[in-house]
């Protein structure tokens, strides 16, 4: 669920405390999904999703700003901690780690190589890895 309408009352002594928040529309929001996923449909009648992207190297589920305010910042929705989705891509993240781990000194012993090397290429491969 996204923020509901209420009362915004921020912490301390926030400017905006007291406010009124505005519903938060379909079409303030992006939706980020897989290339080969369905689009989500948007269950309030009437309405759509501002857009629908496929940007894989994010992390996010769908983003939005309320239209409705001049300097409302972009905010995101991502997966709970404990989704099933999330702990697998984090366990994927530790495998490879693991993996790394067992070639690091072969890894740092090509990077040191290519940065002594006089070939500029090999150098800026060196530096950049």
């Amino acid at each position: 669920m996204i923020e509901p309408p209420g009362i915004f009352r921020g912490r301390g002594e926030h400017p905006l405390a007291g406010t009124l928040k505005s519903r938060i529309l379909p079409e303030f929001v992006t939706i980020n999904t897989g290339p080969d996923n369905m689009i989500p449909k948007c269950d309030v009648p009437g309405h759509s999703w501002k857009a629908v992207v496929s940007k894989p190297e994010c992390i996010w589920l769908g983003q939005f700003k309320d239209e409705n305010k001049e300097k409302a910042n972009v905010k995101y929705l991502f997966l709970a901690a404990d989704s099933k989705l999330k702990s697998k891509n984090d366990i994927k993240k530790y495998k490879k780690a693991k993996m790394l781990k067992e070639n690091i000194d072969k890894i740092r012993k090509d990077y040191m190589k290519k940065m002594a090397s006089t070939n500029t290429l090999d150098a800026q491969l060196g530096t950049a890895t």
